[in-house]
């Protein structure tokens, strides 16, 4: 009977500890290859929008059909996914214009030149075969006229797991990024 007992207690003890989660979040760009000095304006950055299925701490992927979805509870963001975006954006708009002021949308009003607004239609991937990125962005101006609007749609080939696909979603967000910057710079 101990014995029984014994391996009982030995079960609930093993199942009842369970992997600790990874938490992983997206690195601004490291290299500023292309700046636009001239550009001195303030900029204020909208929050970011994103999809329901992505706006949670599971970092979500495809499985193995386009229609599968796989929420993937040990591997997280480290943050709300759209803060986490936002301060990215942020930091590489501030790479790419090194004179600008790029301000986060507060409590406080503040006059910007320009203000940003980028909806993340759609973020993910899959292991071991790609990153992709589709996005939408509004700029527009003081007065609240829409000046300039883009998008980006574009994948990115990872040959791994986490490891590949959050510097691959770095990379992407550093793109849009940087076609947020050239815009605001050619803005007369």
């Amino acid at each position: 009977m101990k014995k029984l007992i014994l391996i009982l207690f030995i079960f609930m003890v093993t199942g009842c500890t369970s992997s600790k989660p990874n938490f992983y979040q997206p690195v601004p760009v490291q290299t500023n290859e292309i700046t636009y000095p001239k550009f001195k304006q303030s900029v204020l950055l909208q929050p970011v929008l994103l999809p329901a299925e992505v706006s949670k701490p599971q970092i979500v992927t495809l499985g193995d059909e386009n229609f599968e979805v796989k929420i993937d509870e040990f591997n997280r963001w480290a943050s709300a996914p759209d803060k986490l975006f936002q301060r990215v954006i942020n930091k590489n708009l501030s790479t790419y214009l090194p004179n600008a002021t790029i301000e986060n949308r507060s409590q406080i009003k503040k006059n910007c030149q320009y203000a940003v607004a980028i909806e993340i239609k759609n973020i993910g991937g899959r292991l071991e075969e790609n990153a992709f990125l589709d996005a939408s962005y509004f700029i527009k101006n003081q007065n609240g006229r829409l000046v300039k609007s883009g998008s980006l749609n574009e994948s990115v080939a990872i040959n791994g797991g986490y490891e590949d696909y959050i510097p691959a979603q770095s990379r992407l967000l550093g793109a849009l990024s940087a076609q947020i910057a050239a815009d605001l710079a050619n803005l007369k």
